[in-house]
């Protein structure tokens, strides 16, 4: 009697471990090629190795709508953690990269993390660079948590702070929900005071940045950074 035969059940590999082996092959020849979901789909094949993954990657991108979405709103999503862990690891390089350079000199970069960590949030918040005298990064912090459209920061909070970490000067950067980065009456408000308090202390505020969506608003390069406003 002979014996069965199984070459068409247990030793058949699944139809997608080719297909993940090709994509792998298209993203090293040439990573900026593949479409969204491919992308998305070969992340996803580390996370699940035994499982076909393109149909979760094409699902996650039409609930979420775009990949910035998918990996920024992850909290109802099966892969929230990996998600996270790619967010952290980005964030991590990029102020690596800030803490080794002057920051007026790597706005860019300043704003790619504050996008990262920001951008996606639906309440404010304010974040604080305490610079040194050669405008290098003594200490970033998240200060303040608000609500969807408003935000309290206290300027003595911050001059006592700064103190603490001896800066000379700082980056203020506050986000808006909303998307729209437009400065309030009170946003030009909160940055003429903290200048006034700051100021007798030879604590220079070097920009106030306001994070929206897909932009940002910077008082230094509008150069309204230090006008007097209106009561």
């Amino acid at each position: 009697m002979g014996k069965p035969d199984h070459s068409n059940t247990s030793d058949k590999k699944p139809h997608y471990l080719g297909h993940r082996s090709r994509l792998k092959e298209r993203f090293q020849s040439a990573p900026g090629a593949l479409p969204d979901y491919e992308l998305l789909e070969l992340f996803l094949g580390w996370l699940y190795p035994r499982k076909d993954v393109k149909p979760l990657a094409k699902e996650l991108l039409e609930e979420y709508g775009s990949l910035w979405s998918v990996f920024h709103n992850p909290k109802n999503s099966p892969c929230a953690v990996g998600f996270l862990c790619v967010r952290e690891l980005c964030r991590r390089l990029i102020i690596k990269e800030i803490q080794g350079r002057p920051l007026l000199n790597s706005l860019s970069k300043v704003l790619e993390y504050c996008h990262l960590t920001m951008g996606h949030l639906t309440y404010e918040t304010f974040h604080l660079f305490f610079l040194d005298r050669k405008n290098f990064l003594i200490q970033e912090e998240s200060f303040q948590k608000g609500t969807l459209d408003e935000v309290a920061l206290y300027p003595r909070n911050v001059m006592a702070r700064a103190l603490e970490v001896n800066a000379a000067g700082l980056i203020l950067v506050h986000n808006h929900p909303s998307g729209d980065p437009t400065p309030s009456k009170s946003d030009v408000l909160l940055t003429q005071h903290l200048v006034e308090v700051l100021g007798p202390f030879k604590i220079q505020v070097l920009d106030h940045l306001i994070i929206g969506k897909y932009a940002h608003f910077s008082f230094r390069e509008q150069n309204i950074l230090f006008k007097k406003t209106n009561p």
